[in-house]
């Protein structure tokens, strides 16, 4: 099979082994989804605890194309590493596995299951991410100020993580406060969330559970979208398992100049991030990529390789960011700056500067007019790419309907 190049390991050959010697149907489509779920047999996802298969089964999504995005947080956090092959291959997935094979430090997590009603608390507030995304990708804003996800964390979690209440939470309920105060605070870095986060991270810690298993990174990345990375660095330097988990130094270059929008720019090693001040052309382009995206490296990729394209790009003073609130992805950047001059990828250095291009999905293009968008913006990056799109949004100032993957 394909996939056996990525097993790395006399352990992984083991459990390759172990596989073969019991296979299971592959999962390509919803079709073939449906006809495992209906078998009498059961399917590797047994292996999860009866709470981690029912969250990991309501977030998987479909298409026409197969599997929309494969959630990993209770793979990781329950499965051991034979379980956890099985359950990839099981679903057409195998290449992800030396990837999240790594992030199985220390046992698997076998807490009891939660209270109904904090699985109940958590469903919601998922709904209401959901239909935030919605409602901004139906107006083709781009924004995501997440006004139902807001007030829902703090209708349902605020109470029971404020003051005195952490501590008669249940023990098992504490992963699903963590997860909530997670995607609160992934809406609003620096948020009331956030604080939420570290405390229920603590409290885990005190009760004993293993924080290891997705517990940490999640904490380590909200940090970064933070932009608090001396609190990053120092937290990742207490840990083992987090060694490889360098956070660059921070200089600030902006000098006298702080009115401004700001960026991060990382250099060439990736040891050092340099706030800068941003010139503020009238006009100007904002392409908008992530850190592990396929469609943001296609549309990169594309745009490199169409040299009249990136030139009439660079004529709009096209500048590459990544999220306003995501993490700073230094690596990414590092890595394609030293191969790409021409089109550098930096990150805002404060979301609040970067409003008008605050997406809740990548790619996306946005033409702005001192500082505010025009029109519409261009939207994802299907296998024919989106130059006529970028190319009419230049021309006239708006983009035609959005194009989705």
């Amino acid at each position: 099979m394909a996939w056996r190049r990525y097993l790395l390991s006399g352990l992984a050959l083991l459990a390759v082994q172990a596989h073969a010697a019991h296979p299971d149907p592959v999962v390509r489509t919803h079709q073939d989804w449906l006809a495992a779920q209906a078998s009498p047999a059961g399917t590797p996802l047994d292996a999860l605890t009866p709470h981690g298969k029912r969250r990991f089964i309501a977030a998987l999504g479909w298409s026409e194309r197969g599997l929309r995005g494969l959630p990993t947080a209770a793979l990781v956090r329950e499965l051991d590493d034979a379980a956890l092959l099985r359950v990839l291959t099981f679903l057409d997935s195998a290449d992800l596995y030396p990837l999240l094979r790594r992030q199985l430090v220390g046992a698997p997590l076998r807490l009891p299951a939660p209270s109904g009603a904090v699985e109940r608390a958590l469903a919601a507030l998922e709904q209401a991410d959901a239909d935030d995304m919605n409602e901004a990708f139906a107006q083709s804003t781009g924004a995501s100020g997440a006004p139902r996800l807001t007030r829902t964390y703090a209708s349902l979690f605020s109470a029971r993580i404020d003051g005195a209440a952490l501590a008669w939470q249940a023990t098992a309920d504490l992963p699903l406060l963590f997860d909530a105060a997670a995607q609160a605070s992934l809406r609003e870095p620096a948020g009331p969330a956030s604080i939420h986060l570290r405390r229920v991270h603590r409290e885990m810690a005190a009760r004993g559970i293993d924080t290891r298993r997705t517990f940490d990174r999640t904490l380590f990345d909200a940090m970064l979208a933070e932009r608090a990375f001396d609190e990053a660095r120092r937290f990742a330097a207490g840990r083992a398992h987090m060694q490889d988990y360098p956070v660059p130094q921070v200089v600030d270059g902006r000098g006298d100049v702080t009115t401004a929008r700001s960026v991060y720019a990382i250099d060439t090693a990736g040891a050092v991030l340099t706030r800068q001040a941003l010139p503020a052309p009238r006009r100007q382009l904002v392409m908008v990529v992530g850190a592990g995206c396929g469609f943001s490296q296609a549309a990169l990729d594309d745009i490199v390789r169409d040299a009249p394209l990136l030139a009439r790009l660079r004529e709009a003073n096209l500048i590459t960011v990544t999220p306003p609130r995501a993490p700073v992805a230094w690596q990414f950047m590092a890595h394609w700056n030293t191969v790409h001059e021409e089109l550098p990828i930096v990150a805002p250095a404060d979301a609040g500067e970067w409003r008008a291009v605050d997406v809740t999905g990548v790619p996306a293009f946005f033409l702005l007019q001192d500082g505010r968008p025009v029109g519409q913006p261009v939207t994802g990056w299907p296998r024919e790419g989106n130059k006529a799109a970028l190319l009419d949004l230049l021309a006239r100032g708006r983009a035609p309907a959005s194009m989705e993957e």
